[in-house]
């Protein structure tokens, strides 16, 4: 989201105090921009790509307010809002507030040092589980092993043995039995051989057939085997060699 973008939700912003859009300012930067803390520069920085008049003394309104405990000191610089601001704020925008996933799936730490993408791909299958959302949650978990799947493969240098004569990456069926046959690189364990068709089995119906409305039962069957699964290819992935390997940084 663009800070244009960003203050258009906000009613009324334009007519506020130079002082009083300081904390929104932060609010954006910290939870849009994935900043770790706000800085008087940074915060200048917004008025001038908003080609909004700064406040004078931002340095001074930064400090004054961490006195008045509506901001906090970051441990690596910088301030940030405390969590009854963020909070105001948040409501003020109209954000919906989601609960951190729960363990209930399937742990989200075993995604620990993988990709961001895996991270929230695996979030979203957790949080469509919590919320009851089970047809969204076997789709978000086919989506999720089908990218470990081709990870797998990339890993070891072979991602052409798993596409098309256009290039295309296989489809799910495809792109399992790809991963079973293969022999001298790797072996997949009993459990998982198992597992894997049943997941994708489940997340096709979800995806495809009209007539049909998974249930707990149904995402709860592939529970066990899909934890097994996704530890399994995780490991075989080994994240923190590939990166050394390819001076990779985890984005």
């Amino acid at each position: 989201m663009t800070i244009e973008e960003y203050i258009n939700r906000i009613e009324g912003f334009l007519s506020l105090k130079s002082s009083e859009q300081i904390p929104y300012l932060g609010y954006y930067l910290t939870n849009y921009q994935d900043k770790e803390s706000f800085t008087a520069k940074s915060i200048e920085d917004c008025f001038i790509s908003l080609q909004l008049p700064p406040y004078s003394n931002i340095s001074a309104y930064l400090s004054k307010e961490k006195k008045s405990k509506h901001m906090i000191a970051h441990r690596n610089g910088g301030y940030r809002l405390t969590k009854s601001v963020e909070a105001d704020i948040s409501s003020r925008i109209g954000e919906v507030k989601v609960n951190e996933p729960s363990d209930n799936y399937f742990p989200l730490e075993l995604l620990d040092g993988t990709r961001s993408y895996l991270i929230k791909t695996a979030r979203q299958a957790i949080l469509c589980y919590d919320y009851q959302l089970y047809d969204a949650c076997l789709v978000m978990t086919r989506r999720l092993v089908e990218t470990l799947i081709i990870e797998v493969f990339e890993r070891y240098d072979i991602k052409d043995r798993i596409k098309d004569a256009k290039g295309n990456y296989f489809f799910c069926s495809d792109l399992i039995d790809s991963l079973m046959a293969e022999k001298s690189l790797w072996t997949i364990g009993r459990n998982s051989i198992k597992a894997l068709p049943d997941i994708k089995a489940k997340g096709d119906l979800s995806a495809h057939n009209r007539r049909f409305n998974a249930t707990k039962s149904d995402v709860d069957s592939i529970k066990s085997g899909l934890r097994i699964v996704v530890e399994e290819l995780v490991h075989l992935i080994n994240y923190e060699q590939w990166n050394k390997e390819n001076k990779k940084v985890v984005i």
